[in-house]
């Protein structure tokens, strides 16, 4: 078989990947798919195991979850190979819930099925081998290189040594040879043990039922004295009750005279009440009465604390007692005078002694000309300079003093300046506004609660009116609730006594009742000295224990029922003695029939593992360039190895892990050797991570070798195994 291409919907595969004859080297980084296509081939041949549960060896990831399409499609795939020289195309797709489940096989040229292949036989048909054989043969996955114990595997490495014919393996026979074994004589569910359970239930029971009869005779005679007991109690009971009705008949006349004596009480409190309004009108006026006093004392204490005397704003003394209005003109004059005295200013000084001074100039200049014109004007211009000054002086000095009188206006009022004295006006005028209000509302609560007051005092002595019917001594709100409360009380003692009458005529018609026709009784004084409780309770223990006497030995004949007769149970005793005798020879027949098979599986195993171990050896004493020169297979498939030169085999444990995954690779090698057809492919999934580089270089030249015969398909990460194949080749 070869195979062409692969077309995968399959995980992350999406795409088709072609292979050649030979040694196909497919370097791909990781988390290109490598694992993945491996995988895919295997399920194109031999299907998915649709039923497999998430557990511990496949990582809780079945492979109908592990491998389905990243891309939410169908799980499916093609493989186009060659097989007998005809070329065929193998198709799974899902169908359903069951992953890869419709299977199809036929000519790629043609499209005619191929009704030989099916979707259980195409691995099997194609590869020549099972899928566990396969799988630890020609499929070497990164780490996965050692081989495990498989009875596919066992019947195929029998089939080497005997005529060639697939038997059925050793592991299987000794399997059913000790399934039963197991039957026979397993602890708890063997034949011998369930057969012992039951004889030795048997034996008990026949134990229990001569028990049982024993302890039955001594029930019935506990159950006759119990039974003697109760009738004694019972006579005792009877003989009270006859006491007790003798006294019964002296109490009924007691409670008829009491009775008698009770209705007319009931008579004279009722002629009292008859004069008083009804109970319901009295108890409405007391809480009418009750709630009025209580609204009166609430209203005077909340008039007292509520309405308190106010307090007229204090008046400034710049406003010497002026009501707001005049305050208001006052403030008005002030500011008119402060803005007339502020707005008076001095007079230009500059021009009149300008003037002057240009006076004296010009007859200062005359007089370089003519003295007697000069000279006057010199003297006008001093004159004039002088009575400008004084003038001037003299303005000044009443500026100044208008200026003060301005400036004192403010501080009258003690603020800085007069714009601040319109705002001690209003504070003022909102002050005795505030006042005028508060008085006026507290005015208008004086008048609500005097109102209030006055509406109560109405209501007090509306009641007090109505009190003054049947109490004319009435004259207070105090004497009205006294009259009310005894009015009520007469009603309810009238009530009180009327019920205990009621009480009394039911409790005497009952006892009548009760006693009947019974004539009086004689007393009997004895009698009554016993404790009817402590009799009730003797009567009551003797009755339950009669009654728990007979249930137990009601309970006992069932169980002697349930045991069945004396003779059947012996017979059957001796029955399964016999039974268990023959179940015991059977046993050891049974152990000596596996102790027979294994030594001839020993000796089957000891031909075969020689001729894969001699194969296996050579392959690895290559691989270690002769470092190791003999392997030995244990039955188990675990293998050791013997230095060149050496005297002691090493397990595959005590090595290094590449060279354990070298020595497994030899023996999966050898094995594919004798087990598969020549043509079956080898699939590599990063087998050759842990090799060095010297041991990868002639693994390669193994595998070169190999693949002249047979497909080799080796997935790798590494660039190392392309340089080194060139080198091989």
């Amino acid at each position: 078989m070869r195979i062409l291409k692969m077309r995968a919907s399959f995980g992350k595969l999406q795409g088709e990947l072609s292979l050649s004859q030979g040694l196909n080297l497919l370097c791909l980084p990781n988390e290109s798919g490598k694992s993945t296509w491996c995988a895919f081939l295997i399920a194109m041949l031999y299907g998915i195991d649709s039923s497999e549960k998430a557990s511990k060896a496949n990582q809780g990831l079945p492979e109908k979850l592990r491998y389905k399409p990243w891309d939410g499609g169908a799980m499916e795939g093609a493989v186009e190979l060659i097989w007998n020289g005809r070329f065929i195309t193998i198709e799974r797709r899902s169908t359903g819930r069951i992953p890869m489940g419709d299977f199809a096989a036929y000519d790629t040229q043609s499209g005619v099925a191929i009704s030989t292949l099916t979707g259980e036989n195409c691995g099997r048909t194609l590869c020549g081998v099972e899928r566990s054989v396969f799988e630890r043969t020609a499929f070497i996955r990164q780490l996965g290189l050692g081989v495990t114990s498989d009875a596919a595997l066992e019947q195929r490495l029998n089939a080497l040594v005997t005529t060639g014919e697939e038997g059925v393996p050793a592991t299987e026979l000794l399997a059913k040879l000790r399934d039963m074994q197991n039957k026979c004589s397993r602890s708890g569910t063997g034949q011998i043990a369930k057969k012992s359970q039951r004889l030795q239930e048997l034996e008990d029971k026949r134990k229990g039922l001569r028990a049982a009869q024993d302890e039955a005779m001594e029930l019935r005679a506990k159950c006759k004295q119990a039974q003697a007991r109760v009738e004694a109690c019972e006579a005792l009971q009877a003989r009270m009750e006859r006491a007790n009705s003798a006294k019964k008949q002296r109490e009924l006349s007691e409670m008829a005279r009491q009775t008698a004596a009770q209705e007319a009480l009931c008579q004279e409190l009722s002629d009292e009440c008859s004069a008083l309004p009804d109970e319901s009108q009295v108890a409405a006026d007391k809480r009418a009465l009750e709630s009025a006093e209580n609204e009166l004392r609430t209203a005077q204490l909340e008039s007292a604390l509520s309405i308190s005397p106010l307090t007229p704003p204090a008046v400034p003394a710049y406003f010497a007692n002026a009501n707001a209005q005049e305050a208001a003109a006052q403030v008005q004059r002030d500011l008119a005078e402060y803005r007339r005295l502020s707005a008076v200013r001095e007079q230009n000084k500059l021009l009149p002694l300008s003037l002057c001074a240009a006076l004296i100039a010009l007859g200062a200049g005359l007089c370089l000309v003519s003295l007697f014109i000069g000279l006057p004007l010199c003297a006008i211009g001093i004159a004039a300079l002088l009575i400008s000054i004084f003038r001037l002086s003299r303005r000044s000095a009443q500026v100044r003093e208008e200026l003060h009188q301005a400036a004192l206006i403010p501080l009258r009022y003690g603020v800085r300046t007069a714009d601040e004295i319109p705002a001690l006006a209003t504070r003022y005028a909102q002050s005795v506004a505030e006042f005028e209000e508060k008085r006026a509302a507290l005015d208008a609560q004086k008048a609500e609660y005097a109102a209030r007051i006055a509406e109560i005092n109405s209501r007090i002595d509306a009641v007090l009116r109505s009190t003054a019917r049947f109490a004319p001594q009435v004259r207070t709100g105090e004497d009205c609730l006294r009259a009310l409360g005894d009015a009520l009380r007469a009603h309810e003692r009238l009530g009180l006594e009327q019920r205990t009458l009621k009480s009394m005529r039911q409790q005497l018609a009952s006892m009548r009742q009760l006693l009947g026709d019974v004539q009086d009784a004689q007393q009997d004084e004895e009698a009554l000295g016993y404790d009817p409780l402590q009799v009730s309770y003797e009567l009551r223990q003797a009755a339950q224990r009669l009654a728990s006497l007979q249930q137990q030995l009601a309970h006992l004949q069932g169980q002697i029922s349930a045991f069945g007769e004396d003779v059947s149970l012996s017979a059957e005793i001796e029955l399964l003695t016999q039974q268990i005798s023959d179940l015991q020879d059977t046993d050891r027949a049974l152990s000596y029939a596996i102790g027979a098979v294994k030594a001839a599986d020993d000796r089957l195993r000891s031909r075969f593992s020689p001729q894969i171990a001699a194969d296996a050896g050579e392959l690895f004493s290559r691989l270690t360039d002769g470092k190791y020169s003999k392997l030995l297979l244990s039955p188990d498939m675990s293998l050791s190895a013997q230095p060149q030169g050496g005297a002691v085999m090493h397990p595959a444990a005590a090595l290094s892990c590449g060279a354990a995954d070298q020595m497994y690779l030899a023996l999966r090698l050898a094995m594919c050797k004798r087990l598969l057809p020549n043509d079956a492919p080898l699939i590599f999934d990063d087998a050759l991570l842990s090799f060095d580089d010297a041991r990868a270089k002639t693994a390669l030249a193994l595998l070169a070798e190999e693949s002249a015969q047979r497909q080799i398909i080796l997935f790798t990460c590494q660039t190392r195994e392309e340089r080194f194949l060139q080198d091989v080749l």
